[in-house]
């Protein structure tokens, strides 16, 4: 399909297969129309989707900014669920490590040395396990306040998310349903496996 670039403004993007209709959504409320949809080749997780928009758009450039604001704070809600974990991860990793340590260590001392430094196989063999417990219980612990903190950030997101869409509606009014919510969008995307 050859592109008119004298009338119209292109634009591609790859999407998570199970974010593309929110996705969609925002790109529409800023004027964009979906061209094209293809599954990825490798990833079936993924989905690349071609956008045009009229070049001659009322308030362009204000439509622009916005979209960088969107796109920004979609990237920044990849990156909370990312790193969501982090420390908790870090935290029983770190213990289960030692753990481990302590463990090859108490099994190293049980067979091959005798009397007191025996005991001292059992002891380490005691902590060690002791230690899963205490991973265990700090990556429970600190999951819930990583949970609470991430979904504090999360909604903070959608809602600059929302504010952005229903400005870019009110600038460009976008097709039937776009203002309608981020989890409600006007048309299913045509897929294409080419």
């Amino acid at each position: 399909m050859a592109r008119d670039y004298n009338n119209y403004d292109y634009l591609a993007v790859s999407v998570k297969s199970d974010q593309l209709n929110r996705i969609l959504h925002c790109y529409r409320a800023l004027g964009w129309t979906e061209v094209k949809t293809v599954d990825d080749r490798e990833y079936y997780n993924m989905k690349y989707v071609r956008l045009r928009r009229p070049h001659k758009i009322a308030n362009k450039d204000r439509l622009q900014y916005l979209q960088v604001r969107m796109e920004g704070a979609i990237n920044s809600l990849v990156e909370i669920v990312n790193r969501a974990h982090l420390k908790s991860n870090a935290a029983a990793g770190g213990l289960g490590l030692l753990a481990a340590g302590l463990i090859a260590l108490a099994v190293w001392l049980v067979i091959y040395f005798t009397s007191a430094i025996r005991v001292l196989g059992w002891v380490c063999l005691g902590v060690g396990c002791a230690l899963i417990v205490v991973a265990v219980a700090v990556r429970a612990g600190l999951r819930r306040r990583e949970r609470k903190v991430a979904s504090g950030k999360i909604m903070e997101k959608l809602r600059l998310t929302q504010s952005l869409i229903e400005e870019a509606v009110s600038l460009a009014p976008a097709k039937e349903g776009v203002a309608d919510g981020l989890d409600e969008p006007a048309a299913q995307p045509e897929a294409n496996n080419g």
